[in-house]
């Protein structure tokens, strides 16, 4: 009996380690279903497997190796126990750059054997032209050569050197394209084999049932991040009292290593976190040793080409305005451009297998060279039990309804009961299946079309900026759904540029700027006869005045916001004050100046700005 015991505990011992050791079963997986975040995506993953009586591990293979393994969770119908998941990245399965060496090599061997063609009809061609040549000579020793001879030889002769001559010159263009492509393709291939290779994920499942069961579906769902979207924007306008039209589109790129095929896309964004691109007033304080403000160039558009380190470009880099979803693409040449907010910091550069970089906005061009990342995705096992990470909760438990108008959509891959409102996020849902290869390009979905009621005005800040700005005033935004983000702008069925949707700070009304509309002219200059400098007693008084004219040059009648300043004193001794403003509203503390006009067709306003500024005669004042 000791011995039976024995050898049972020793059978015991030795189960879970012949358990552990079992041969996991590879299944065959779709993915069914994608939530794409503005960073990341949630990928549903969905098979049917048979199973045995007892326990069975199963291998869902060919996996993104980007795989957050935190988020890994798995689903089984009753009667089915998951014992174990365990994750880990294969290196012996390197598909994604073993392909496309595969392919380049394939092309360079087609390549290579066209050129050998080529080189031997050239050889072929150039050893008739030399036999031609050798033998030009038609007389004889004993005979004479008609002149009919003659010519016909001159003839045959003169046509066929041509003919070769053409055929040679052809053929050699034909062999310099042949090279030239091999030695693109070599250096291409020559990138690829000097880039380390992308492992497949993997995730084991130990899974335990009392019966037989064929059939099971089993869900595996996970988050990734080398994927996202951001919003883009197309607005047209074409009568000042008549709705805009909106159309909501969305960015979607992934570089997940898996493709998507015909799956069902959600995508969702975070909380909508404004000012527009038009420029703005800083307040003009006045004391000893204090200068004016300065307006200098306004960084409002960035743009730059993004290389590696041997200066190839980097299509595909992910550009984002740091803290935003404002974003944007590197095309085929590495090359971008972005439209900045006025208080916006840095942009964050993103490419899988290059380190990200975070650089400030101090320029109009920002070229970048990005650095691989070394660090090598290191083979990763996980033992979870549950569901996924809070930070990606899926539940749908917290969904509720706004009650607020509907507005009018006209079109786009999202229907109205496809927007899925939640407490601090919106979700779309494309109505059809979605595809989208795993590589480094990105895809644009319309999403929906809005008319939009909306309330046009121009505001100008001749100061600063001589331009007259079109601004859109939106009420009620939020039942739109926006994101910040660029936008392209059509007014009266012209491409105006490009503009920024920025809610951060917006209320009720959200503002967005058209851009400039030439149409109306600003001129600010200086009334020279009132500008003078005197002494009054123990004090000395400099007056200034300014003329802002405003001209409305189109066919409608059109409001504007005119901002000027004074000064303000930050000293007791100092006395500004201010002797016409026509009619303007002054803020005592900042200076500012601001003009509501309507003006005609046609028709134009001038407007005086005169200010005195008072100070001790002993001491000096700048004054603008």
């Amino acid at each position: 009996m000791k011995r039976i015991a024995g050898i049972l505990m020793l059978v015991l011992q030795v189960l879970p380690y012949t358990i552990s050791a079992q041969k996991a079963v590879e299944v065959n997986s779709n993915i069914t279903d994608v939530v794409v975040y503005l960073d990341a995506a949630s990928i549903t993953r969905k098979a049917q497997v048979n199973l045995p009586e007892g326990r069975t591990k199963i291998s869902f293979t060919g996996l993104s190796p980007f795989i957050d393994f935190k988020t890994i969770s798995i689903t089984t119908p009753e009667g089915v126990s998951i014992e174990s998941i365990n994750h880990s990245n294969n290196y012996l399965s390197k598909k994604d750059k073993n392909e496309e060496a595969e392919m380049l090599t394939k092309k360079l061997s087609d390549l290579e054997a066209q050129q050998k063609v080529i080189s031997t009809s050239i050889a072929v061609v150039n050893e008739e032209i030399n036999f031609l040549n050798d033998n030009r000579s038609i007389s004889g020793k004993n005979e004479a050569v008609s002149v009919q001879t003659l010519k016909d030889a001159s003839t045959f002769y003169g046509s066929r050197i041509k003919e070769l001559r053409f055929k040679s010159l052809e053929l050699s263009e034909q062999h310099n394209d042949i090279t030239k492509k091999i030695e693109e393709t070599r250096r291409q291939l020559s990138v690829i084999s000097s880039k380390p290779s992308t492992p497949t994920g993997e995730i084991e499942v130990l899974l335990e049932t009392n019966s037989p069961k064929n059939e099971v579906p089993i869900v595996v769902n996970y988050l990734v991040k080398n994927a996202g979207w951001f919003p883009r924007y197309d607005i047209k306008a074409n009568v000042l009292d008549r709705p805009i039209t909106l159309v909501y589109k969305a960015n979607i790129r992934q570089e997940t290593k898996e493709d998507w095929k015909n799956v069902k896309v959600k995508l969702t964004n975070s909380e909508p976190n404004v000012s527009g691109v038009a420029p703005a007033l800083k307040p003009y304080l006045l004391n000893y040793g204090l200068q004016p403000p300065r307006y200098g160039k306004i960084v409002n558009v960035v743009q730059g080409r993004v290389t590696d380190t041997h200066g190839n470009p980097l299509p595909g880099t992910n550009i984002v305005i740091s803290g935003t979803s404002i974003g944007t693409i590197a095309n085929t040449e590495g090359k971008y451009s972005i439209n900045i907010p006025t208080d916006a910091n840095s942009l964050t550069f993103s490419m899988v297998g290059f380190k990200p970089r975070t650089l400030p906005i101090n320029s109009n061009t920002i070229n970048v060279v990005m650095e691989e990342d070394e660090v090598r995705l290191e083979e990763v096992t996980v033992v979870a039990y549950g569901v996924a990470s809070d930070d990606y909760d899926r539940s749908r438990k917290s969904e509720v309804r706004k009650e607020a108008p509907k507005p009018k959509i006209t079109g786009g891959a999202v229907t109205e009961s496809g927007i899925l409102e939640k407490l601090t996020s919106v979700e779309f849902e494309l109505a059809k299946p979605f595809s989208l290869e795993s590589e480094n390009k990105s895809q644009d979905v319309k999403l929906l079309t809005y008319e939009i009621p909306a309330e046009f005005k121009y505001s100008t800040t001749p100061k600063v900026d001589k331009g007259a700005y079109l601004w859109v005033n939106i009420p009620a935004w939020e039942m739109y759904n926006l994101l910040d983000g660029e936008a392209n702008v059509f007014f009266e069925n012209t491409y105006t540029g490009s503009t920024l949707i920025d809610t951060r700070k917006a209320l009720d009304t959200l503002q967005l700027s058209l851009g400039v509309d030439k149409s109306i002219s600003v001129k600010r200059e200086k009334v020279k006869e009132f500008t003078k400098k005197q002494l009054i007693g123990s004090s000395k008084e400099e007056t200034r005045s300014w003329k802002i004219t405003i001209k409305n040059n189109k066919s409608q009648d059109i409001s504007i916001t005119v901002l000027d300043q004074i000064p303000v004193s930050i000293n007791e001794e100092i006395k500004v004050n201010v002797l016409e403003k026509s009619n303007a509203a002054i803020n005592p503390e900042n200076g500012e100046v601001k003009w509501d006009l309507l003006i005609p067709a046609g028709q134009f306003r001038e407007l005086i700005l005169t200010y005195s500024v008072r100070y001790p005669k002993n001491r000096n004042l700048y004054v603008e």
